[in-house]
């Protein structure tokens, strides 16, 4: 690996977002532009170190460098350069040691910069320690001298209140039930929302209204809807088809959360909350801080690593937001038996969905196969349907074995697993059900294996399940596998439709052995 000299480092931070584009080779250049940094006091070399010191190795590396005199630090905190002062504060903050408060608290009782004062209160929220939170308790913002000013000190204020929320201790607080009816949204895999209607009306609760990606309803027993499975996440709908404008945000959440929280829980604010914002937005996390600066006070604090509710915005095309709230005080845990995953594993509640939407063709005691298992959800989610005779899961690979046979532990579900290759396994005894999530051609794979993968697959199909068995084929290979089982006569197309799963559009096939 080619080493930067300092010359080279220093030509490529000239560069227009230079310490962006040096950093992709940050191990080769991190040697000149540490020496650019403590014998140079080069600003822009310091910002490159404030990237690295986001990597947990690269901290290391800089603290001890740095040593326990702190000297390069120390110096470019006390430098005549204003931007070197403020990448030397960043990069204090980054480190996180209690032992740089003491300079940063000389240098902001010295600083005369407004531009520099947020990096260098931020740094001692990060820092820490008793002397940090006692210079801000006693520090003041001073107000604006003119027009020009009012940017920067709004810039301190929220540096200064984010800085003393660091040291904010939130007490844990304990969900005791809803206190009355609300609308509640369930979000489910697009268009398979039937599959949530069917659960919901085996409890008797029908809904307020059904989308492709949702159902609304009104309730205020929590458990009877977590018992169901084929949805994602439950929502409180707030405020819809609103002003996207964060006063008007932040007024409507603080109408219902400021009531809310309190009311469903034991105990007392503050609760700590995060902001999540979807959509196409210019800036996204300006929004959230605009909300946040509105929203915050006695009963909220917007704490993104210490939360216990999220506030989704969620902007439409049209110009308008959505607003949800949704709680981790409420306990789900619905699909708590996955311990492991693989990075192609379905959702759990996708499977469960997908499950449902077959339910009129499966049956119970039924023998059951997986042939590509994963990490075993499908299979897992198969037996929480119906009672079963046997669930077999095939793999290739060791390493979804080992997962799926953990996650069938923490299923309590009575599972089989096979490491082989699903084209060599052969059933001692047929099955009534082939299930699969099949490899995607842009995940898993390519779109040529999963040609010659699919159309062995489904010549296996009638060895392996009885005549009149059902196989419920998930993939995203839609196309191909449509055209694959049209030109077997023994395998008839029951029914098909798409979904959408992390941005992409899968298939759902359900097949029958036999004419």
């Amino acid at each position: 690996m080619r080493e930067y000299t300092k010359e080279q480092a220093a030509k490529r931070l000239a560069m227009p977002n230079g310490s962006e584009k040096l950093f992709e080779e940050a191990e080769a250049a991190f040697g000149a532009a540490w020496a650019l940094f403590e014998e140079d006091g080069h600003s822009a070399a310091c910002a490159f170190l404030c990237r690295c010191a986001k990597r947990k190795n690269f901290r290391e590396r800089i603290a001890e460098l740095l040593g326990e005199e702190r000297q390069a630090l120390n110096a470019a905190l006390a430098s005549e350069n204003p931007k070197l002062r403020k990448n030397a504060a960043r990069l204090a903050g980054a480190l996180g040691a209690q032992q740089d408060a003491p300079a940063l608290i000389e240098a902001l009782g010295k600083e005369q910069q407004r531009f520099v004062r947020p990096s260098l209160l931020l740094a001692l929220g990060a820092v820490g320690g008793e002397a940090a939170r006692a210079a801000l308790e006693a520090y003041t913002v001073v107000p604006a001298a003119d027009a020009a000013e009012e940017r920067h000190v709004r810039e301190e204020e929220e540096a200064l209140a984010a800085a003393r929320k660091s040291f904010l201790t939130l007490d844990k607080h304990t969900f005791r039930g809803l206190d009355a009816a609300y609308d509640i949204d369930l979000i489910t895999p697009d268009q398979l929302t039937g599959s949530l209607l069917y659960e919901l009306s085996a409890l008797g609760i029908a809904p307020v209204s059904a989308d492709a990606d949702r159902v609304r309803v009104r309730a205020q027993d929590t458990a009877a809807l977590l018992s169901c499975r084929s949805f994602f996440e439950l929502l409180f709908p707030i405020a819809e088809k609103m002003s996207p404008v964060p006063a008007m945000i932040a007024r409507h959440a603080a109408a219902f959360m400021l009531k809310f929280l309190p009311a469903v829980h034991a105990g007392k604010g503050p609760f700590g909350y995060r902001i999540e914002v979807r959509g196409e937005a210019a800036d996204r996390a300006l929004i959230a801080k605009a909300v946040a600066a509105k929203l915050d006070g006695d009963i909220l604090v917007n704490a993104p690593g210490n939360y216990e509710a999220e506030l989704r915005i969620v902007l439409r095309r049209n110009g308008s937001a959505d607003l949800f709230l949704k709680l981790y005080t409420l306990a789900d845990d619905r699909f708590s038996y996955r311990v492991g995953a693989l990075p192609a594993s379905m959702h759990p509640a996708t499977a469960a969905a997908v499950l449902r939407y077959a339910r009129e063709h499966l049956k119970s005691g039924a023998r059951v196969l997986d042939p590509c298992c994963g990490s075993g959800t499908f299979l897992i989610e198969r037996g929480k349907l119906t009672e079963t005779a046997s669930l077999t899961g095939v793999d290739i690979a060791h390493k979804a074995i080992d997962i799926a046979r953990k996650n069938a532990r923490e299923a309590k579900a009575d599972a089989k697993f096979i490491c082989n290759d699903c084209l060599r396994f052969e059933a001692d005894r047929k099955y009534d059900e082939v299930i699969a999530n099949l490899p995607f051609g842009n995940r898993v794979g390519s779109h040529k294996d999963n040609e010659r993968l699919y159309a062995a697959m489904l010549d296996k199909l009638p060895h392996w399940l009885n005549e009149g068995g059902i196989a419920i084929l998930y993939t995203m290979e839609f196309t191909l596998l449509k055209k694959l089982v049209r030109e077997r006569k023994n395998l008839k197309l029951i029914t098909e439709t798409r979904t959408e799963a992390g941005g992409l559009l899968p298939g759902v096939f359900l097949i029958r052995v036999g004419k």
